[in-house]
């Protein structure tokens, strides 16, 4: 079993850990899954800046969200895109499976299944709530942001699976 991140946050006398993985871990019980979407535009990735009153605020990290009961993962991918930024994709099929990672946080485990859909130009983006800003960054310039707990790990297994989709 692989194990890609251990990443260690505090916050006061707790230490937060979060664990991802490739293969599910032994014990793993999701609570939930969740759908993130790749949006690339002209080889940028686009990235929101979560709110204040969210989990992490501002850290950064691409739109994503719970999949609902009865939902498909696609379907729950495709409802949290339009949620968080307004972009309304006229195809499901548009949405090309990168894979699924199982993060193990201190209060749940959850599946993260990484979708990616290649617009031809910026769309223009309506914030949810949830969100500040957004940005469209570079491979280089994501390096620059304060992520999400375990955002890290997840973008270089996309940039990993997405260059072996564009090998085929």
């Amino acid at each position: 079993m692989m194990q890609i991140l251990k990443a260690k946050k505090s916050m006061g006398n707790m230490n937060l850990e979060t664990h991802v993985y490739e293969e599910k871990p032994e014990g793993f019980s999701p609570k939930v899954e969740v759908a993130a979407t790749y949006v690339i535009v002209d080889d940028k990735l686009l990235l929101l800046e979560l709110a204040q009153g969210k989990q992490e605020p501002g850290f950064w990290g691409v739109p994503a969200g719970k999949i609902e009961f009865n939902e498909t993962v696609v379907k729950g991918a495709f409802r949290e895109l339009f949620e968080e930024t307004g972009i309304q994709v006229s195809c499901e099929s548009l949405f090309c499976s990168i894979g699924q990672l199982y993060i193990r946080k201190p209060e749940m485990d959850y599946t993260y299944h990484l979708f990616e859909i290649v617009l031809d130009k910026q769309p223009v983006i309506q914030l949810s709530s949830e969100h500040t800003r957004y940005k469209w960054v570079s491979k280089q310039d994501v390096e620059k942001l304060p992520l999400m707990k375990g955002a890290k790990k997840a973008l270089d297994f996309y940039h990993t699976k997405r260059h072996l989709h564009l090998e085929m």
